[in-house]
């Protein structure tokens, strides 16, 4: 340990002295309780006794330390952490992370200083991760979320939005959305410290074709049916109707895309005369949201 020092400052009535403790004391994380001692002149402060809180969390300005005893000099003693300004008040708080020179001068002006430190723990960080960044309306994906630093002991883990997810506390999620969602996690720690982190997925919206024109008997467009990506389930129900409001086709719960299920332009056993027709269908996606459309359909046949 270096050799502690001091200067004598003398004025025409009276004696000041100033001395200091050219080695530092400093404070651990968790240590709350200091003693500084030094080797002043006779007749001033030699020793304090020093209280710290340590800043709870990561760049928070809540640290603080209080002076809860001086042995030496004479009192009132008065305390300063810039040497300028001093108050009879021991408590310093509001304090960010970092080091400080606490002053205490006696009455007789004599100063004492030294070193503190204010600790913090390190930052905690979430960072949100997810399986797939685009879905399809009602597909499965993953979403998990990785904590900093290793080790950490968690209290609470809670995702958003809330009515999307069924339990909290958890790690990682197993969860299928009809709607692009911006999703969010907030970690706490046995310090009440917190960390965010939020991303958002997006979901593909689900192309539907329903032609309005269609042939009976042509290579290609001889059946009217509904046609969709992989985000719907089943088409639920196909009605058309005549310019009169007649049924004429109905069917019900079958997949999109297959033609064979649709109408092929027949009514009663003959092939339905030619012109404007109303359709009407009900269709499923994959997250169960039922999905409404409706339509004209004009019926072409070759001219006679």
């Amino acid at each position: 340990m270096p050799t502690p020092f001091f200067a004598l400052k003398l004025r025409l009535f009276g004696l000041f002295c100033f001395w200091a403790l050219s080695f530092g004391q400093s404070f651990a994380a968790g240590q709350t309780d200091f003693k500084a001692t030094g080797f002043p002149p006779s007749g001033c402060v030699d020793t304090i006794l020093v209280s710290v809180s340590p800043v709870t969390c990561n760049g928070l300005r809540d640290g603080a330390f209080r002076v809860i005893l001086v042995e030496g000099g004479q009192s009132p003693y008065q305390f300063s952490i810039d040497n300028l300004n001093f108050s009879t008040n021991p408590v310093f708080d509001r304090l960010w992370a970092g080091n400080y020179i606490l002053w205490v001068r006696d009455d007789t002006g004599c100063l004492f200083k030294n070193e503190i430190n204010i600790p913090e723990p390190v930052l905690l960080e979430a960072k949100l991760n997810t399986s797939k960044t685009k879905v399809k309306a009602g597909e499965f994906f993953t979403l998990d979320v990785d904590v900093e630093p290793f080790g950490q002991e968690i209290v609470a883990v809670n995702w958003r939005p809330p009515t999307l997810f069924d339990v909290q506390n958890v790690y990682v999620q197993n969860i299928s959305i009809s709607e692009t969602t911006t999703f969010a996690v907030e970690i706490i720690n046995t310090g009440g410290c917190v960390a965010r982190d939020h991303l958002t997925v997006e979901v593909e919206k689900t192309d539907v074709f329903i032609p309005n024109i269609f042939k009976p008997g042509s290579n290609q467009d001889s059946y009217f049916t509904v046609f969709a990506g992989e985000g719907v389930k089943i088409v639920k129900s196909l009605s058309v109707y005549n310019r009169w409001g007649t049924k004429v086709f109905e069917n019900t719960n079958f997949p999109a895309n297959d033609p064979f299920k649709g109408w092929n332009g027949k009514w009663n056993g003959k092939t339905a005369a030619p012109g404007v027709y109303l359709w009407v269908a009900e269709i499923e996606q994959l997250d169960g949201k039922i999905r409404n459309e409706k339509g004209d359909l004009t019926l072409v046949l070759d001219a006679k």
